[in-house]
C-alpha cells in the first residue's frame, strides 16, 4: 500500500488495520478516529498527522517520525515505540505504557499519559 492509497483509504472510511506501511511518507494525513491496529510503521513519517482518538494498538512504530503529529487520546496499548520521534507532538490523554517510550525521542511537554 502506498501513500496515495492510505489516504484514499481514509477518505473512504476503509479500515487499513494491520496494513504494511513502513518507510512511507505519511505527514499530514488526517487519520482521527481510525483503527490502525497491527499496523506496520517501522521508518514512517508521521509529522504532523492527525492521530487524535486512533486505535494504534500493537503497532510497530519503531524509529517512526511523529514529530509534531496529535496524539490526543490515541490508545498506543501494545505498541513499539523504541526509538520513534515524538519531538512537538500532542500526548493528552494517550494511553501507552512507560516501558513502551523506551529509548524514544521526547523534547517538549508532555501533558499527560495514562499507563
Amino acid at each position: 500500500m502506498d501513500a496515495n492509497a492510505v489516504t484514499q483509504a481514509i477518505r473512504d472510511g476503509k479500515s487499513i488495520a494491520g496494513q504494511n506501511l513502513s518507510g512511507l511518507n505519511l505527514d499530514n494525513i488526517d487519520f482521527s478516529g481510525a483503527d490502525l491496529t497491527g499496523c506496520n510503521f517501522n521508518k514512517t513519517s508521521l509529522k504532523n498527522a492527525n492521530l487524535s482518538k486512533t486505535k494504534l494498538i500493537n503497532c510497530d512504530l519503531r524509529l517512526a517520525d511523529l514529530s509534531r503529529a496529535n496524539l490526543f487520546h490515541a490508545d498506543l496499548t501494545g505498541s513499539k515505540l523504541r526509538r520513534a520521534n515524538l519531538t512537538g507532538s500532542i500526548r493528552i490523554g494517550c494511553t501507552v505504557k512507560a516501558s513502551a517510550l523506551k529509548g524514544a525521542y521526547i523534547a517538549g511537554e508532555v501533558a499527560y499519559l495514562e499507563d
